[in-house]
């Protein structure tokens, strides 16, 4: 399956269309780009949230990463919606500002993402029993803070997740008020070296899970001899500009080619895994 996964990402995939969903509670429009999957049949799908760098590369277009990812997803028959949660709201990026100091927080990315879940399962193309989740960094911390706002606060009528994947979150503050989950499958992948959202607060975090849930369906990748951005393909430099990392002197951010690899075909498998489930006729 993942040979033939990685194969059929070679070809392209069409544009994504920009939409804009329904205005949020509180009047923001939340633009997004969605490539729905081929066929007449309702097809599995994945809801995507970028990092703290945004949606887009300074040349205005998709950045290469969730452009790579929408044609990989794609191109395994999954549709794929990708919410712009900070030009939405007239930014770019926030990883040069502080925690405390961002006007967009991860708070109001739940938000976001409850509000693209939504959108997503009313789709007359999409199974909404087959919807996963995919987040990195920012988007990381949003996903799993979505699975605990789900658990404490769940509203009527949402729409399941099928399983939820994060590369590299930020897990410190959730395993500090062992926070509750939904029991949603989860894959966690993260870079051994990461000095900006470190490994070891979500192995503890995960294993502490575990423990209190008996048997809970998670994953933990830690990959050696890589930062945060791993599976990129851009080199390892440090990042001065970067104030919230373990080091006063910045964080490192760039690619490792193994764990890029190795963390991609992981990702494969858990897609194939948690949304197989084919629709009812």
């Amino acid at each position: 399956m993942a040979v033939g996964f990685a194969m059929a990402a070679a070809h392209a995939a069409p544009a994504p269309q920009r939409v804009d969903l329904p205005p949020l509670p509180s009047g923001v429009v939340l633009h997004a780009h969605w490539l729905p999957a081929e066929g007449a049949e309702r097809r599995p799908a994945v809801l995507a949230l970028h990092g703290c760098g945004g949606l887009y590369a300074k040349g205005g277009g998709l950045a290469v990463r969730y452009r790579e990812m929408a044609e990989r997803l794609h191109a395994a028959g999954y549709a794929v919606l990708m919410p712009d949660s900070f030009g939405s709201r007239g930014l770019r990026d926030i990883c040069q500002t502080r925690y405390r100091d961002r006007s967009v927080d991860v708070a109001q990315r739940v938000q976001d993402a409850r509000a693209a879940l939504a959108w997503l399962a009313a789709q007359p193309q999409v199974d909404a029993r087959r919807i996963g989740v995919l987040g990195w960094s920012n988007g990381a911390t949003t996903t799993l803070n979505l699975l605990e706002q789900r658990r404490t606060r769940p509203e009527p009528g949402e729409p399941a997740i099928a399983g939820a994947a994060v590369f590299y979150p930020g897990c410190g503050p959730q395993a500090r008020r062992q926070a509750v989950l939904e029991a949603a499958p989860l894959l966690i992948l993260l870079g051994a070296l990461d000095d900006w959202t470190p490994a070891q607060p979500c192995v503890d975090f995960a294993r502490s899970l575990q423990a209190r849930s008996g048997g809970s369906d998670i994953t933990v990748q830690v990959y050696d001899n890589s930062y945060h951005g791993f599976d990129g393909t851009a080199p390892v430099r440090l990042r001065a500009d970067v104030p919230n990392g373990t080091s006063p002197e910045g964080v490192h951010q760039g690619g490792n080619p193994e764990a890029r690899a190795k963390s991609l075909a992981a990702l494969d498998v858990f897609w194939s895994r948690v949304l197989a489930t084919r629709a009812a006729p």
